[in-house]
């Protein structure tokens, strides 16, 4: 069986995670924060991380692309920081029905840090960017975001990573089959979506 760095350059759709993996360590933390900013890049770092840890056949670097992938949520959640801390309530307002916006608001403003340290530690369906975004709308302390940010994201992806290692060589077989093909097709495509309305709802009215 083909390592699955090498089936992902198999199709147009899997050369993007390809690239990543040719990046190394830099690959996780530049994929993150994308995904954390203004891009929905919905399991790409998990795809990624399988790949790269199974180049890695083993050894100890997946301790240096879960942290990475950490520090790199980091970064992504600076960047959606800056924003959202000056567009305020009425700027997520044009991202969360206001019924949700209520309910995250009560919580935030008594325990931000805890709830967005779930937040990033919890894998999608987990509403984290939401959260993060209502946090920094309200002016909770920056520094304080970005640490629970790091620690959920790195709780996260080391677990992740210590799944990926638990199950080896029945993980590639899995993302080596057909149905992960259109898999990541459909990825790719939500990617490409969520990401053209974020932008739009964020930046492209007043």
């Amino acid at each position: 069986m083909r390592p699955f760095f090498i089936v992902l350059a198999a199709s147009p759709a899997r050369s993007l995670i390809a690239f990543f993996v040719r990046l190394g360590v830099f690959g996780p933390f530049l994929l993150e924060a994308l995904d954390t900013s203004f891009f929905y890049v919905p399991l790409a770092n998990e795809f990624l991380l399988v790949a790269l840890i199974s180049r890695d056949d083993g050894g100890a670097l997946w301790i240096a692309y879960a942290l990475a992938a950490a520090a790199g949520s980091v970064a992504g959640a600076f960047l959606l920081d800056l924003v959202m801390r000056r567009a305020g309530e009425k700027g997520i307002e044009r991202l969360v029905r206001p019924r949700r916006f209520k309910q995250l608001k009560s919580k935030l403003e008594e325990h931000a840090g805890r709830v967005v340290f779930v937040a990033a530690a919890l894998p999608p369906p987990f509403p984290f960017r939401v959260t993060l975004m209502a946090a920094s709308a309200l002016q909770s302390p920056r520094g304080r975001l970005l640490a629970a940010v790091f620690f959920g994201r790195a709780l996260r992806f080391t677990a992740e990573a210590l799944l990926i290692l638990y199950l080896g060589r029945r993980f590639l077989k899995f993302l080596n089959s057909e149905a992960v093909e259109y898999l990541v097709y459909a990825f790719t495509v939500a990617a490409v979506a969520g990401s053209a309305f974020m932008i739009y709802r964020l930046f492209g009215r007043r």
